[in-house]
């Protein structure tokens, strides 16, 4: 009798300690022994078939398959327009000033961090973009200062941006952007606005000589740098619709390439002029390889592999 009952109470410990998908049964044999057996049952509050299967009942199953993001390359254009200023040393109190168009290309490559971050990208791309700065007028003597002449300067710019692109996505629709990294980029043409009170007899001294401005109203001086280089980055968000997606960019740029020479007007006086920025853009990319899924290569190259084991 005791036997019995140690034997009932170790069962009763097994099915309590067993997982749910597992039940024992315990039987006594005719010569009085007891014959435990631990048999997987099918839950069927969670798994139930019908009697029939029918097209109708397979079309109500739902799937779904998450599969991971691709290291995808993305391409596309985009345009927009900036506000430009300038950080001078000595300060000389500028104002943002809008230009229009900004205008450019780029191609993106995906990745994943570590192998398993797919968060991402390095982007290289041109644009056209410009450069410039509009001085501010003194609230108190109503008195706009100039630089040499030119209350107002803008520079068409071709630049080489080259940055890290990250991601987040969320869902399969919407996804927040940042990127930050450095370009490159070359002045092709000036403008400068110079001051009603500047007239074309008016002459400004440069070291030695005798300057005019309006000889170089819209040229270049042989003190004006025209190489420019500096930081950019910034946020925005995208909309995707596979194998297109819409991205909007807000993005600040620091200059560090001086609109001049430092030194060009004084030896022991050095004056500075980089460009500082607010770009705002909207872009049409296509995504070249899949984001999501096998590629048509990807997939002869599995077959390959199946078939012939390469």
């Amino acid at each position: 009798m005791k036997k019995r009952l140690l034997i009932l109470a170790l069962g009763l410990t097994a099915v309590l300690t067993l997982p749910a998908q597992n039940r024992v049964r315990v039987e006594e044999k005719d010569d009085g022994s007891i014959d435990m057996k631990v048999a997987p049952v099918i839950d069927t509050v969670f798994f139930t078939l019908p009697d029939e299967i029918t097209e109708s009942y397979l079309d109500s199953v739902g799937t779904s398959f998450d599969t991971p993001i691709n290291d995808y390359v993305l391409f596309g254009f985009h345009g927009g327009g900036v506000l430009t200023n300038t950080y001078f040393n000595p300060p000389w109190g500028a104002k943002f000033t809008p230009h229009l168009p900004v205008f450019g290309a780029s191609i993106t490559i995906h990745g994943k961090l570590f192998g398993f971050m797919p968060y991402f990208g390095l982007e290289l791309g041109v644009q056209h973009t410009f450069e410039g700065y509009q001085f501010k007028e003194n609230k108190e003597t109503k008195i706009t200062r100039n630089l040499e002449g030119a209350e107002r300067m803008s520079m068409e710019v071709w630049e080489v941006p080259f940055l890290m692109a990250g991601h987040v996505d969320l869902g399969e629709t919407f996804k927040l952007l940042a990127k930050v990294g450095i370009y490159g980029g070359y002045r092709t043409s000036i403008h400068r606005t110079m001051a009603a009170d500047v007239r074309e007899t008016t002459r400004f001294r440069i070291r030695e000589e005798l300057y005019n401005p309006w000889e170089f109203e819209d040229s270049f001086r042989d003190f004006d740098l025209r190489w420019t280089y500096g930081l950019e980055g910034g946020a925005g968000f995208g909309i995707m619709l596979s194998p297109v997606e819409f991205h909007v960019n807000a993005l600040i740029k620091w200059g560090w390439g001086s609109f001049f020479r430092p030194d060009y007007a004084n030896d022991y006086y050095y004056r500075f002029g980089y460009p500082l920025d607010l770009m705002i853009t909207a872009g049409l990319y296509y995504q070249l390889t899949p984001r999501r899924g096998y590629s048509r290569h990807q997939l002869k190259k599995t077959a390959r592999k199946i078939v012939y084991g390469e």
